[in-house]
């Protein structure tokens, strides 16, 4: 077993020592299967809630009405969750009612995808009711049971096989495709946050676009914010992009510059994403903006700053459809600025009151400042405290005349 089964195993063991029964399930088993890395590993369990929580000293009843308590253990968090079966969905989300089962098959057969209804004991085994394996070997994702029936007790699930298309680079299977052209209108019923979690995954995915050809064969675009009323749009964006982006504000920023008619605040507001993304994106856009006006040197790469780089050069090298950067290069770049933000400048604003010679404070302060930190950054000025206090004199003297 990998470490992340093994640091959670005590639970297993725990559980199991009561009488009770334990497996590891879902992504994390399916992702070990396929040799891709472990993250969150999650606990089935016959043993009723109440149980779980008198067993372990740290618990968080996060879901108890549905069979799932958080046991922290080791620094860590494990979803514990009972055997069940689930009742109709009425919301489309969560089942009006759960009944608790013992038998880890009828647990499993409740799961939307064959890949993800495979467990795993303590030892090792792997417990297989529906074929997820042979599906993983064959690179195709099937439900378990009738698509329909899965898609309608939660639409998301839609987008879900789409992101593992995006993920996995498999196949969706044609009942899938079938199911999806048919109900795809249901995910008007999904709240936007929750689809913005799985197109954000979709989006960085290494088959995106294998992901985008799957949207436009079941529709899907058509019942997605923006998409829905600009259709065209993912048939532009498969045009260009063919490896995935670095974070979903570098993908809403090339979504603005290949339509502007669509704003980047239009895109946040319309997908519900966060006043950081939204910061995220306007400075890419305004880095692109730069590269358009000054191509790559001092000054473009500068507005980029460090921690961007890498979505900056993907940026621009789908925008132009040629990889005119290297990520290299605009590291060399930046290692060789003379500054990296204004307060690397030797002067600063009371500075230059001071050489003012009581002159009042203004916006006059700031428009100097900027032209003297783009006369730094461009090489034309050096950051020495008596070239910049002859400049700066020298600027005032000009604008004064």
């Amino acid at each position: 077993m990998e470490q992340p089964f093994l640091k959670a195993l005590p639970i297993i063991k725990t559980i199991e020592n009561s009488g009770y029964e334990a497996y590891f399930v879902g992504g994390s088993v399916r992702d070990y299967l396929i040799n891709r890395t472990v993250h969150d590993v999650d606990i089935a369990t016959s043993a009723p809630p109440h149980v779980v929580q008198n067993l372990f000293k740290k618990t968080i009843p996060v879901g108890i009405e549905h069979g799932t308590i958080l046991v922290r253990h080791g620094q860590e968090s494990y979803e514990v969750t009972t055997f069940r079966i689930d009742g109709k969905y009425e919301d489309f989300r969560h089942p009006d009612e759960v009944t608790f089962v013992t038998d880890l098959k009828e647990d499993l057969a409740r799961r939307d995808f064959t890949m993800n209804a495979i467990a795993m004991d303590q030892k090792g085994q792997i417990h297989d009711p529906f074929h997820g394996q042979a599906d993983l070997k064959s690179g195709y994702i099937r439900t378990v049971g009738k698509a329909e029936e899965r898609f309608y007790e939660d639409p998301l699930r839609m987008m879900r096989a789409v992101r593992f298309v995006s993920q996995l680079g498999f196949q969706l299977d044609d009942e899938i495709k079938n199911a999806m052209k048919q109900m795809a209108n249901l995910l008007e019923h999904i709240a936007v946050e929750r689809i913005t979690v799985e197109i954000e995954k979709l989006f960085m995915g290494e088959y995106i676009m294998k992901a985008l050809t799957h949207i436009n064969e079941t529709n899907i675009g058509r019942h997605l914010p923006i998409f829905r009323d600009d259709q065209s749009l993912i048939k532009k964006i498969k045009e260009y992009v063919q490896t995935p982006f670095q974070s979903i504000a570098e993908a809403i920023t090339f979504f603005h510059i290949l339509n502007p008619d669509h704003s980047i605040q239009k895109w946040i507001k319309s997908w519900k994403l966060s006043n950081k993304v939204l910061n995220s994106a306007k400075h890419l856009h305004q880095a692109y903006l730069t590269y358009q006006h000054e191509g790559i040197g001092n000054e473009t790469v500068y507005v980029v700053g460090k921690h961007v780089l890498q979505e900056f050069a993907h940026l621009v090298n789908i925008v132009e459809k040629a990889e005119m950067v290297s990520v290299h290069r605009l590291e060399k770049i930046y290692e060789a600025l003379p500054i990296r933000q204004r307060e690397d400048l030797c002067l600063n604003g009371h500075d230059i009151l001071a050489l003012a010679k009581g002159r009042k404070p203004g916006p006059w302060v700031q428009e100097l400042l900027l032209d003297m930190e783009r006369q730094v950054v461009r090489g034309s000025l050096k950051n020495e405290t008596s070239v910049l206090k002859e400049w700066v004199k020298k600027w005032i003297t000009d604008e004064n005349s």
